[in-house]
């Protein structure tokens, strides 16, 4: 939790909530990365895994949400990919066999983030144009949230989880991630680490909210592990704080743990 003092060690007071006077963060990201060794931009790929021989462009389109633009090399954010072909950055094809409603990759991509495991891990959806709040709720079966009813994933309450919860989360997030170690290396964990960095750069989805809140302790890393440990401590804080049951749900029985096979 915050404590009030700036974590740069400058010794100003950050106010309630916030880990770093407004500025300190980028200063001490960089007098972070001089005291690690001031390792560049292409020697910090390399240790994470990517270089020419594996795409880190391609790693975000596959698993953090970005979108390739469907004329030309542009990937970035949704958000990003509209300010480019706005902006006129890019004019798209006149005529994409009807598919320049949705962009052709731009909308497949966020899909693929999809439901939680609780909403049915990897199962393909239509990406269709929806109100905020249209996605039913979830009933939780695993993870912190375990027995609860969450918010459907493009519920607005997921955009409203206060700031101090999310820069909560965000430092164990980078713990966990930097680097990557123990069960989230595992292919199939791919979503859940995907959800853990969105948390590291506080830009949560409702999908990156349930993947996480639905995801067993041990998918984060060993029972021993500190890391591991105040990563999903976090989330039950901000399950206490921002999502505390209802009077409904607090009378309802929890989901039952499942029984060992044999």
């Amino acid at each position: 939790m915050p404590t009030g003092d700036c974590f740069c060690g400058c010794g100003e007071e950050a106010g309630i909530g916030r880990w770093f006077v407004q500025g300190h963060d980028i200063t001490a990201a960089g007098a972070l990365r001089a005291v690690e060794g001031g390792l560049s931009l292409p020697q910090r790929l390399v240790e994470a895994g990517f270089g020419p021989e594996r795409s880190v462009v391609q790693e975000a389109v596959d698993q953090a949400g970005w979108v390739r633009c469907g004329r030309c090399s542009y990937a970035g954010t949704p958000a990003g990919l509209a300010t480019h072909t706005r902006t006129g950055s890019c004019a798209l094809p006149e005529d994409r066999g009807g598919k320049d409603e949705g962009d052709g990759a731009v909308t497949p991509q966020p899909a693929a983030e999809g439901a939680s495991p609780a909403a049915g891990q990897g199962t393909p959806r239509e990406a269709e144009p929806s109100e905020p709040g249209s996605a039913p709720p979830v009933r939780a079966e695993t993870g912190a949230a375990r027995g609860r009813l969450l918010p459907g994933e493009d519920d607005p309450s997921w955009g409203e989880v206060p700031l101090h919860l999310r820069q909560a989360l965000r430092i164990p997030a980078h713990q966990l991630v930097t680097p990557v170690r123990g069960p989230l290396k595992a292919k199939e964990q791919r979503r859940v680490l995907s959800a853990v960095r969105a948390a590291q750069r506080m830009r949560m989805t409702g999908a990156h909210w349930l993947t996480l809140l639905t995801t067993e302790r041990d998918a984060f890393g060993s029972p021993s592990s500190a890391r591991a440990g105040a990563f999903y401590e976090a989330l039950e804080q901000i399950l206490a704080e921002h999502l505390p049951p209802t009077q409904d749900q607090q009378d309802e029985p929890a989901v039952p743990e499942e029984a060992d096979a044999g």
